[in-house]
């Protein structure tokens, strides 16, 4: 092998060690904000009333630590700022839409300031007065409701990092060395105490899951068997529907008294026996869904996989409930890859992207759906895009969260469908990535990262 080969292929393998650490970088950093903005959303009907607190509490405890049970430092301007701060989050219902979309950025802003920064500070320009080693501790156990443990931790390190740097500019009271380390012990129980709850937080949330997910097999399993049944049933009568139909025209030449049996009836029932084969089979994939979303991923085996041939098969599978609704996916570009992972979960992903896609374009009344498969120099990719209704900016963020639901949300049913897509394509070592411009289109795009010193 010559220099300049030698040169080539590590060049090539230092790219393809780039992309691999920026794509688990970039998952890293949407797992981390997913997490974070969860308890966000969660907080949202509650933000218009932690606004009016903070609206109005900050005012008010400067009259009661500054007038009534006067304490050795009071900041009446800091106070008004805060005040000032939750003030967009008391008329929360009022924010647009093009905005709503920073509200959890802005929620953990006002929540930083008002717990550990302003507690912190004013706890180190009081620190011998028992009425803010209390308030702090108090707001300790807020920060524990309101956050997950990554999201308590952040805010919570930054926040008083801020405090001491504010403190050390202004210190207007000495700092109670001996105060403060009598509270650390009791500040330290409060974190641990703390963990717990978010790890409780944490053990609900896996117990929901396992719920749904046998809940989720038994109606399934319990399913298959009479749908079989009317599958058997219906194989016989369309078999032998035509025979009946045959010895009806016959004893009618023959003037046998027979009831009357029109041709277009005759073409119903046929349509009739088609229309329920094709229901069962919707309900038989739909179970097939359910089976592989309840089903440990870890437990799919993995191979070398034709990106086209699982397009393909989603379509040919998938149980349209029309030929109008097949007739609006249609595939575009149809380059193909070879991946190394599961062909019946790349196939559900496709299952799920097809089935929401369909219905949101279904309920707008306008768009279509393209599948398209890249292999080119912006690397391997599965593209499902639709000119549907779009997605909300606000929702956008959190489609991929499990058990997201709302009024607006772009996925459909218990949340839980774009949040298996996720975790199947992660198995894979795949991403998805959502683009949307809300009223105009929709696109998720799967991406297949390129085997690490692979040949090109």
């Amino acid at each position: 092998m010559n220099t300049s080969e030698a040169i080539r292929i590590t060049c090539r393998r230092f790219r393809d060690l780039s992309r691999l650490t920026w794509w688990y970088a970039k998952r890293a950093w949407l797992r981390f904000r997913a997490a974070t903005f969860t308890r966000a959303r969660y907080s949202e009907p509650k933000m218009r009333w932690m606004g009016a607190l903070g609206v109005f509490g900050f005012p008010t405890y400067y009259f009661v630590w500054a007038k009534l049970l006067p304490q050795p430092y009071e900041n009446l301007g800091l106070r008004l700022f805060g005040s000032a701060l939750f003030l967009p989050l008391m008329l929360v219902r009022f924010w647009p839409s093009r905005l709503r979309a920073w509200l959890p950025l802005y929620w953990y802003l006002g929540m930083t300031f008002a717990l550990p920064f302003f507690f912190s500070y004013m706890l180190l320009q009081n620190g011998n007065s028992v009425a803010w080693l209390l308030s702090h501790l108090i707001s300790v156990f807020l920060m524990v409701m309101l956050f997950d443990m990554g999201s308590f931790i952040v805010t919570g390190v930054i926040g008083t990092l801020f405090a001491v740097f504010a403190y050390l500019l202004a210190p207007a009271q000495p700092l109670a060395v001996d105060a403060l380390l009598a509270y650390s012990p009791i500040w330290a129980f409060a974190i641990v105490s703390g963990s717990v709850f978010s790890i409780s937080h944490s053990i609900s949330n896996q117990a929901r899951i396992d719920a749904i997910i046998a809940a989720s097999n038994n109606i399934a399993h319990e399913l298959r068997t009479p749908l079989a049944a009317v599958r058997i049933a219906t194989q016989a009568v369309d078999r032998f529907l035509p025979l009946l139909a045959d010895s009806h025209r016959k004893a009618l030449e023959a003037r046998l008294s027979v009831p009357e049996l029109r041709e277009s009836q005759l073409n119903r029932l046929s349509k009739a026996m088609e229309t329920i084969g094709r229901e069962v089979e919707h309900a038989n994939t739909v179970i097939d869904m359910l089976l592989v979303a309840a089903r440990p991923i870890g437990e799919q085996q993995t191979e070398m996989v034709s990106a086209r041939e699982c397009v393909h098969e989603a379509l040919d599978r998938y149980p349209f409930g029309s030929q109008h609704e097949r007739s609006r996916v249609t595939i575009g570009v149809a380059d193909d890859f070879q991946f190394s992972g599961s062909r019946l979960l790349l196939v559900h992903v496709l299952f799920n992207l097809i089935k929401n896609s369909l219905f949101h374009t279904a309920r707008a009344g306008k768009g279509t759906i393209v599948l398209s498969i890249h292999a080119d120099e912006g690397g391997q990719r599965v593209v499902c895009h639709d000119s549907g209704p779009g997605i909300p900016p606000d929702v956008l963020p959190h489609i991929f969260e499990r058990f997201y639901s709302s009024a607006t949300d772009y996925s459909t049913g218990l949340g839980v469908g774009l949040s298996f897509v996720r975790t199947a394509l992660e198995h894979m070592g795949a991403t998805i990535i959502c683009r949307s411009t809300y009223g105009e289109f929709t696109e998720f795009t799967i991406v297949f990262p390129s085997l690490l010193g692979r040949e090109t």
